[in-house]
């Protein structure tokens, strides 16, 4: 049975249209596509950094690998640089954890509706609820409420194996009360259950997410860092 890693590795493989035996060769490899809608994907996995992109930018991807680092990869100061004149937006440097451990949550399983998710994120700022993406299509939700309210919600998304892509969006009034780790810990328990693995995603630069991760027995993967033109 392989391990959530190598199930890991076996979906960035097909991603960056490469061999799973390749697919941490060490430095800096890139794949371009013919897809319109493509920006541009990062991904660093030990001293390996992945790089897809579409096919029109190869000139500018091209002419910023030729100088760039496996240490400086994540940096989006030379791909703003590379960029500039196509608008990018920057998303990340973000973390990715794996586990396929049945994790034993302290609460039950309960589900908010789809409108319930909704009227939580209004009064969230946009950049967190899309980081969250617990209004992304085809996810399924786990809740905790307080006062009729819902007020902290994780989601499971399509990726390996199923719904395993965690994610988790807490109103800012309740957050560190554990709630948080509450509701992400029942949709772990449930995608490892069903596929034997669950992946966390999360900016670098939130600490409390990164905390959360590292309590809830999830294990590093690797590092990614999104581009938008």
């Amino acid at each position: 049975m392989p391990t959530p890693t190598e199930r890991a590795d076996e979906y960035w493989s097909a991603v960056f249209r490469v061999e799973r035996a390749v697919l941490r060769l060490p430095g800096v490899h890139a794949t371009f596509v013919d897809d319109p809608r493509a920006g541009i994907y990062v991904l660093r996995i030990g001293d390996t950094v992945r790089v897809r992109a579409r096919e029109a930018l190869r000139g500018q991807v091209d002419g910023l690998l030729r100088g760039l680092s496996v240490e400086d990869a994540l940096d989006p100061a030379p791909w703003r640089s590379a960029l500039q004149g196509l608008d990018p937006v920057i998303l990340g440097p973000a973390a990715h954890f794996v586990s396929g451990d049945v994790l034993r949550p302290a609460v039950e399983e309960a589900r908010p509706t789809v409108e319930e998710v909704r009227r939580m994120a209004e009064r969230i700022p946009a950049e967190e609820v899309e980081e969250s993406g617990v209004l992304e299509p085809d996810v399924e939700h786990f809740g905790s409420w307080a006062d009729g309210d819902l007020v902290a919600v994780s989601a499971l998304g399509p990726w390996v194996g199923g719904r395993t892509d965690v994610g988790l969006l807490v109103a800012p009034a309740f957050r560190g009360r554990g709630l948080g780790e509450q509701v992400a810990a029942v949709a772990l328990a449930v995608s490892a259950r069903r596929a034997g693995l669950a992946r966390w995603r999360c900016r670098e630069d939130n600490v409390a997410s990164m905390r959360l991760a590292a309590r809830l027995g999830l294990q590093p993967y690797g590092r990614n860092l999104g581009v938008r033109v």
